[in-house]
């Protein structure tokens, strides 16, 4: 599996790479997770969103990663049954990051970040 992310993209991302004390995980919104107490999605829409946490965190539900151009990408292993073999994050027309696959076209229209680094 490969995530590609454009050079737009690639510069909003950046910042939370250079933290040396920050994890990127590529979250499948599901309610499992991360946090999950505060999952109350009460949708059918399968969506991604990343999250950026402290390497101290408690995350050891993201079991795999994609390695990109920028650094690594922590996914729950399951949920690369939603993904594609392909995929790019890309900055669309209004500025907004999203998620896209060779094959199976649109993930994520908006892939949301949420930097929870500062919480406890």
């Amino acid at each position: 599996m490969e995530l590609k992310i454009t050079d737009e993209a690639q510069a909003k991302l950046k910042p939370y790479f250079e933290d040396s004390n920050a994890v990127v995980l590529l979250d499948f919104d599901d309610g499992v997770g991360y946090r999950p107490e505060e999952a109350i999605s009460c949708t059918l829409n399968q969506e991604f969103r990343l999250l950026i946490v402290r390497k101290d965190s408690d995350y050891h539900e993201y079991n795999a990663k994609l390695s990109t151009v920028l650094g690594d990408f922590y996914y729950k292993d399951y949920s690369k049954s939603f993904m594609d073999e392909e995929m790019t994050i890309a900055v669309n027309s209004y500025q907004q990051l999203t998620l896209k696959g060779k094959y199976r076209g649109q993930l994520t229209p908006a892939l949301n970040v949420l930097d929870l680094r500062n919480e406890k």
